[in-house]
């Protein structure tokens, strides 16, 4: 029988202690060490799932953690990045995100992270000020850019890794290529390494930056783990539950929502479809879910923002919980929900929860 102990005197203990077979999972201070716990039960049957077209594709904890051991062995061995080193990502949301993310704060790297949505102007401004070694990108209109900017001189001394990239093409990087050569360099006694590194990483060291139309955000892991902590005690995850993220926008929110579901040990996280946030809410029936305030609002009411009265009527609950499906426990908003909407969501039982990134301080950093 597993256990999933949450209480609070257990809390804020860096080191996971075990009693016989069962699992005690803590709270550490450092996203590192976070995802470091998460990889050592393998309770789940997936951490990390997303579409290839009408498939859902599992990712186990022994897989995704290969992937970012990986990536992180590629980074320092053949690029020579040494802790405090940074690399860049940009794009819509897809699987790649999440495990540059670990990787780079798993290895005392920052993964700087800029939403699709900023223009030339401010990502090449961001790029600048990064000065990243390498550079992701995670969708093909994406890679189109970066290349556009490469081409054109403006990402000096950096190597561009996407799928679709021509080979053997200075600065640009096949992603193909890119996973081949990190394969390579898989052994047991590098694994241990960058496990061995992440355990060590200070709460007061850098974890990631964020860029997006509010402007770049730099956060410690103490700075980080602050929400998350808070989260994961709020809503402590259980056995078989499933965390959904609404793409295609990969906010600071989204990025510190998988470092918590990934982190915890016990939740798979999916990775939605863009546009199709509907389909997939009715085909997984999550626990917990990062939406957007928009889509929220049309699960209440699907004529838009025109809301009826009595929107605590017994006939509103059974509708937005037949859409939202029974599991729902958790939920969060990336932008702001109606009032009327956030009410009816509180009578079907769902309150709303306080956004991860609200209780980050210092807010921002430009």
């Amino acid at each position: 029988m597993l256990l999933y102990i949450t209480a609070e005197d257990v809390f804020g203990s860096d080191t996971p202690r075990r009693g016989g077979p069962r699992p005690l999972h803590t709270i550490p201070s450092t996203v590192a060490r976070l995802y470091d716990l998460g990889m050592r039960h393998h309770i789940r049957k997936a951490a990390l799932s997303w579409w290839e077209g009408a498939t859902l594709e599992p990712m186990p904890d022994w897989r995704l953690d290969r992937l970012v051991i990986r990536t992180a062995l590629y980074w320092r061995e053949h690029l020579h990045l040494e802790p405090g080193g940074r690399v860049l990502l940009f794009g819509r949301l897809g699987w790649l995100w999440p495990i540059v993310d670990f990787a780079a704060m798993g290895f005392a790297m920052v993964p700087v992270g800029v939403e699709h949505v900023l223009g030339d102007e401010d990502l090449v401004g961001v790029l600048a000020h990064a000065a990243p070694r390498v550079v992701f990108a995670t969708d093909a209109e994406s890679a189109g850019r970066l290349r556009g900017l490469c081409e054109a001189g403006r990402t000096p001394g950096m190597t561009i890794v996407a799928e679709g990239l021509p080979p053997d093409v200075e600065g640009l990087l096949p992603l193909g290529r890119f996973l081949d050569f990190g394969g390579t360099l898989d052994t047991a006694e590098r694994a241990q390494a960058f496990r061995a590194v992440s355990r060590e990483i200070a709460p007061e060291a850098e974890a990631l930056w964020h860029g997006g139309p509010d402007g770049l955000r730099k956060l410690t892991h103490e700075q980080a783990m602050a929400p998350i902590a808070a989260g994961l005690r709020t809503h402590p995850a259980r056995e078989g539950d499933i965390a959904y993220i609404e793409g295609p926008r990969v906010g600071l929110r989204t990025r510190l929502a998988w470092a918590a579901s990934v982190g915890d040990g016990l939740t798979t996280t999916v990775l939605g479809r863009e546009g199709r946030t509907s389909e997939d809410v009715a085909e997984l029936r999550p626990h917990k879910m990062l939406v957007s305030g928009e889509w929220l609002e049309g699960a209440c009411d699907g004529r838009g923002p025109r809301w009826p009265a009595g929107l605590d009527r017994p006939w509103v609950r059974r509708r937005i919980r037949q859409r939202l499906g029974d599991r729902l426990r958790w939920v969060e908003a990336t932008t702001p929900v109606a009032p009327a909407a956030a009410r009816s969501l509180a009578a079907a039982g769902l309150a709303i929860a306080s956004p991860m990134s609200e209780n980050i301080q210092p807010p921002s950093v430009h």
